[in-house]
């Protein structure tokens, strides 16, 4: 089965900028939301554009700090965002590292010690399900969008997907999420070593059976040339690559932010699947032969990157080339291969909106309608351009209609991503924000576009994101899936690895039922059904 992929990024742009100009020219009445503003907050909210608010108002964030992030108030896209704006940001941010930024965010529901605004805060889908449905610690935001959010109301209206996926299981939505409507933004490229395949008088592989012929060759024929056997024929990073490169090649997608497919509107988690058993095979063959990296289940993903780095590896899967700069024009892109069954799906890729908890009010907020205009700006082109590129002539130019950062920060000794978090929240993603193809993705390069377009015409027509459960659903299924999901990972390394025999697949298949598969799989079709 060949999947196309429906192309609608072309529209995108120009429902944005429709968006913009309602935005510009709309006069709807600034209505009161829940109860949550103050009296001054209507007459001192502009109606449309920046400033914001006349008057300055303040909100006080919490959110987790990337490593390569500046001290937030220190960031230049903040700086001059509050010139705009007039709102102004009391930042309370903690290391993304570790769990210090998690257990301060937990600590603050607990105490009811909220924060105005939580923005890049890592709300799970558990966060926003108990403290939006369940205790109303963040606000609905439904009524705030259509009446004062234009930008992210158009991108609703085109892809209702990305609606759906922010819609909790009582209607309302709680959170924001990162939309990349550029399909490069949300998938793992298939990347070749193309000066091997000449080298070698090769073609990238098609099929399963030319897949294995390319990687022998990888592995036996020096191709680097330093007449050292270190080449790594195929360059798994870590266990998640398992369930999501080849798994398109057996037909099974990972909808709903699992591994499931959704045929005829019937939900089937596939981890007990023949065709999960036969990938599974698959990769044992490949690890047997010593083409597939001996510690891909390790998640040494720091000696993975020196490999990558170094040209080491010929084929591996990954959404952008910022680890392997120096060494990317040896690469190329390549076409999923067909499986045995004939499929031909790229299922390395994500939902449109993911992760969809990047930005929140909480109910101590007193300027609602002012935090979602001041979040919606950079739901458009502009406003994604701004939040990416910082500010034109002094981060960026503007050559052949398109920004290009500064070479001063795209050299910068310290490396690119920590120059530009003094510019922005781009590293480590998690900010509420558009891409689009209109300015694109600041992190991909011409190369990375080139790879992503091997792929874009067999990715699934669409990508369900992870359903919002009720607190009674999460309760109960949500220690059945940790459980299931430890013992599938620590399985399934054995089978490919060879410490688990395949005679033992019904085992396992049993082990599986006795730990409620059914009962978690019959949770995610309730949550499908709900959105139908």
């Amino acid at each position: 089965m060949k999947v196309k992929r429906t192309k609608r990024n072309l529209m995108a742009a120009a429902v944005l900028t429709a968006a913009m100009l309602v935005s510009a020219c709309s006069n709807a009445p600034e209505e009161a939301n829940g109860g949550q503003e103050d009296a001054g907050t209507s007459s001192n909210l502009t109606e449309a554009g920046f400033p914001i608010v006349t008057e300055p108002v303040t909100m006080k964030v919490f959110g987790c700090k990337d490593a390569n992030h500046a001290d937030w108030g220190d960031v230049l896209i903040f700086q001059e965002y509050e010139k705009m704006t007039n709102v102004q940001l009391q930042f309370d941010e903690l290391p993304a590292s570790g769990q210090g930024c998690d257990e301060k965010r937990n600590l603050l529901f607990a105490a009811n010690e909220l924060p105005d605004l939580f923005l890049r805060a890592n709300l799970t889908n558990t966060d926003i399900a108990r403290y939006g449905q369940q205790e109303e610690m963040l606000i609905p935001l439904e009524e705030l969008i259509e009446a004062h959010a234009p930008n992210l109301q158009a991108i609703f209206e085109q892809y209702p997907e990305v609606k759906t996926a922010v819609t909790a299981a009582d209607g309302h939505i709680y959170s924001l999420p990162t939309v990349r409507l550029q399909s490069s933004g949300r998938s793992e490229k298939i990347w070749i070593n193309q000066e091997w395949l000449a080298k070698l008088g090769l073609q990238a592989p098609t099929t399963i059976d030319e897949l294995f012929e390319v990687l022998r060759a990888f592995r036996d024929d020096d191709p680097n040339g330093n007449g050292q056997q270190d080449e790594i024929p195929l360059g798994f990073r870590d266990m998640g690559m398992v369930f999501s490169t080849f798994s398109g090649a057996f037909g099974l997608e990972q909808q709903m932010g699992y591994q499931l497919n959704i045929t005829d509107d019937q939900v089937n988690i596939w981890l007990d699947d023949e065709r999960f058993k036969e990938l599974l095979e698959f990769l044992n063959r490949l690890y047997s032969e010593k083409l597939l990296w001996k510690d891909f289940y390790a998640g040494d993903i720091p000696n993975w990157r020196s490999n990558l780095s170094q040209a080491l590896i010929g084929m591996f899967f990954i959404q952008a080339s910022d680890p392997f700069l120096q060494v990317e024009d040896q690469f190329t892109g390549m076409t999923p291969i067909t499986g045995p069954h004939g499929d031909q799906i790229h299922s390395a890729t994500g939902p449109i909106a993911a992760p969809i908890g990047t930005f929140a009010i909480s109910r101590e907020n007193k300027h609602p309608e002012a935090a979602i205009r001041w979040v919606d700006h950079f739901f458009s082109d502009e406003g994604s351009k701004f939040f990416q590129y910082g500010i034109e002539g002094q981060t960026y130019t503007m050559q052949d209609g398109q920004p290009v950062i500064s070479d001063e920060i795209k050299q910068d000794s310290r490396g690119f991503m920590a120059a530009l978090g003094e510019v922005n929240l781009v590293p480590g993603g998690g900010f509420p924000h558009v891409v689009t193809d209109t300015y694109g993705n600041i992190v991909e390069n011409e190369k990375v576009l080139e790879v992503n377009g091997f792929i874009e015409d067999y990715l699934p027509e669409t990508v369900h994101g992870a359903p919002i459960f009720d607190k009674d659903t999460s309760d109960r299924i949500i220690p059945i899936k940790a459980d299931i999901d430890k013992y599938v990972r620590e399985s399934v390394a054995k089978f490919i690895i060879g410490e688990l025999s395949f005679d033992k697949w019904d085992e396992y298949t049993a082990t599986l039922e006795k730990m409620k598969l059914g009962e978690l799989e019959q949770a995610y079709q309730e949550a499908y059904d709900a959105k139908q």
